[in-house]
């Protein structure tokens, strides 16, 4: 009945003609919706949306003292070898068993290719390793990361063509009589079987050890929809490609989580392309997160970084972050985890810049999104549920409203969340998206907003949307917010230096003056990393949020 009632619902908010063609409309949508009915419980409760931090930032802390602010993420792990009883554990290639492959030198490492490969030492060995990295099983997330090779045999493409080479010439050695063609069809069907085995046994190994913890590959499931470059570019994963991943079916079968990657090249910069890239890729996860059980589906953590892929010491703008958090919140993911290299704490200026990137780009915004998903979730799935998409390739946003919420930054350094959400914004939620409920509950979706009285949500402690709603002031201006006029189209256009009428600059390091003569800084669309420190301490920091068309720019 659930179901159907939120069917209903959805079609309603569409649907503005008679009866028949209300019937008509239903009868279309419910198949779809079937498969969007469901997601993943959460891991920690009260937390629909996870925040993951997996990069090598350890020597901030420690060698260098300039500890940066974790308190949003619940889960912490460094990708350096040898630390062990993360919150989320990597395992690369040397870390975990006798993983066969070729190097760059076109050794082959373990047997090469995994048809050479000895199944048991790597799962003797496994065992080892999965007892040192993970000494207790607490709950947390295990990422396997196997990139030299791909279980689809038609995958390995160049530079991967070698282990279909080594393969046919496996086959060939074995039996001299046969031509390309029938050495290349059992080289095929032996490569796919022995990486299976690699991969579905690591998993089984992996489970049975340490069953509390999420397991599953790192790019796994993959879109292949790289080619931006090309006009008219939508975003879309190739058909071919989603048939390759249903036919993974094995994989997600052995898998308890999934870690698809929406990594930025420059390319795709402040652009609505990059939007498109990291939709397509976190929606094709989603698809397959219910390929085995629509009811019950694997939980989805997309790995991001805050640098872009060809330009690491680039941070990710407001807009950028709209296209990959943004994205992958409205769309229905279990968390996101964030990946980095060496680069981002090489050095205590790398780690100051960070540090400001973090304070007055990265955190408020997940604040923001925490927020506003959490609360979407109280209103419309009484907790029961999480908001998504509904049409998951709009550009619909769980954005609080600028208009009547600010998070700022008091002097005490901690966010301060100023205002209270209206009547106005609960019904844009509503409008925009509706309910997923999690595995096995009902949420059906709240239809009378007016009932709601009461809102109580917090991104971390002391960050908080605790208002009681009153009807009659739901089209005022708060106080606090009167002053303050949202940034003009063009200079929306130029980057999203919504601080202009302050007068501070982030690229030349200027500050203005507050009325009540703090220092006031408002979040740009690019952050320079020769912030002036002492400009940021005690800062007031608003973040203006457009679901509607914050990411479309130019």
């Amino acid at each position: 009945m659930g179901m159907l009632t939120l069917n209903h619902l959805f079609v309603g908010s569409f649907v503005e003609s008679n009866g028949a063609s209300r019937t008509v409309f239903i009868s279309l949508l419910i198949p779809c919706c079937l498969t969007v009915d469901f997601s993943a419980p959460p891991l920690i409760p009260n937390m629909p949306f996870l925040w993951v931090w997996n990069a090598p930032t350890e020597a901030c802390t420690g060698k260098f003292d300039e500890p940066l602010d974790m308190s949003l993420f619940s889960l912490i792990g460094s990708p350096k070898k040898g630390i062990t009883g993360q919150g989320i554990t990597i395992f690369y290639t040397d870390r975990l068993g006798y993983y066969p492959y070729i190097d760059k030198t076109d050794t082959s490492v373990h047997g090469g290719i995994p048809q050479l490969g000895s199944l048991q030492k790597h799962l003797d060995k496994a065992r080892k390793d999965i007892f040192f990295y993970l000494p207790v099983d607490n709950m947390g997330l295990v990422v396997i990361d196997w990139e030299d090779w791909r279980p689809t045999w038609e995958r390995n493409w160049s530079p991967k063509t070698i282990y279909r080479e080594k393969s046919i010439e496996l086959v060939q050695q074995q039996n001299l009589r046969l031509n390309i063609t029938e050495a290349t069809k059992i080289a095929k069907k032996e490569f796919e079987t022995a990486g299976r085995r690699f991969m579905e046994e690591t998993l089984k190994l992996g489970k049975s050890v340490r069953p509390n913890h999420f397991w599953g590959f790192y790019l796994f499931p993959d879109c292949y929809n790289h080619d931006y470059k090309k006009s008219h570019y939508t975003g879309a994963c190739p058909d071919i490609e989603k048939k390759r991943n249903d036919d993974l079916h094995w994989l997600w079968k052995e898998s308890t989580a999934l870690f698809p990657s929406i990594y930025l090249n420059s390319n795709l910069q402040s652009s609505s392309l990059g939007a498109l890239f990291s939709r397509n890729r976190v929606q094709e996860a989603i698809r397959v997160s219910k390929v085995i059980n629509a009811r019950n589906p694997l939980p989805v953590f997309v790995y991001t970084r805050l640098v872009f892929t060809d330009l690491t010491l680039q941070f990710l703008s407001q807009v950028d972050l709209v296209n990959t958090i943004g994205e992958t919140i409205a769309l229905g993911a279990t968390g996101i985890v964030i990946w980095g290299t060496l680069s981002l704490a090489r050095s205590m200026k790398a780690c100051l810049n960070l540090q400001d990137y973090m304070k007055i780009t990265l955190n408020p915004y997940l604040i923001n999104v925490t927020l506003a998903a959490k609360m979407c979730s109280q209103v419309l799935c009484k907790e029961k549920g999480i908001c998504i998409r509904k049409n998951w390739n709009s550009d619909d946003y769980l954005h609080l409203n600028p208009s009547n919420l600010a998070i700022q930054i008091g002097q005490n350094g901690k966010y301060i969340i100023h205002g209270k959400p209206t009547f106005e914004d609960l019904q844009h939620f509503s409008e925009k998206f509706h309910c997923s409920c999690y595995t096995d509950l009902n949420c059906e979706q709240k239809s009378d907003l007016e009932e709601v009285k009461f809102i109580n949500v917090c991104a971390v402690e002391d960050v908080c949307i605790d208002t009681s709603l009153n009807p009659d002031s739901s089209n005022k201006t708060p106080p606090h917010l009167e002053q303050e006029t949202p940034p003009s189209q063009n200079e929306k256009n130029e980057g999203l230096d919504i601080g202009e009428s302050s007068g501070e600059s982030w690229e030349s390091g200027e500050r203005g003056e507050s009325e009540d003569s703090s220092e006031s800084f408002t979040s740009s669309a690019t952050v320079s990393p020769q912030i002036p420190r002492n400009d940021i301490s005690g800062g007031l920091l608003i973040l203006y949020m457009y679901s509607q068309h914050l990411k479309y720019l130019a």
